[in-house]
């Protein structure tokens, strides 16, 4: 199937919150399952995320992505001005 994001867009290991959070900030509604587990690994629960469906999988994810990666560049950015 290939990558859901490109490489200069991929952030490493989003958080579950991190998601919730930009995709309410996008103006989606969302439900979070957190609880859920991927079948393969059934003693890691990574949740699920349910949410409204505006745009296609594939659209949503970018606009995510786009916006996780804006803003752990900020919040690099920022770390790097304390120091």
């Amino acid at each position: 199937m290939g990558r859901r994001v490109s490489k200069n867009l991929a952030v490493k290991s989003p958080k579950i919150n991190e998601i919730v959070n930009f995709v309410s900030k996008l103006g989606f509604q969302c439900e979070l399952n957190p609880d859920i587990s991927y079948p393969k690994k059934p003693w890691v629960r990574t949740g699920l995320l349910l949410v409204e469906k505006k745009y296609s999988k594939g659209q949503l994810i970018n606009k995510i992505a786009t916006k996780l990666f804006k803003n752990r560049a900020n919040t690099i950015r920022n770390e790097k001005k304390k120091s």
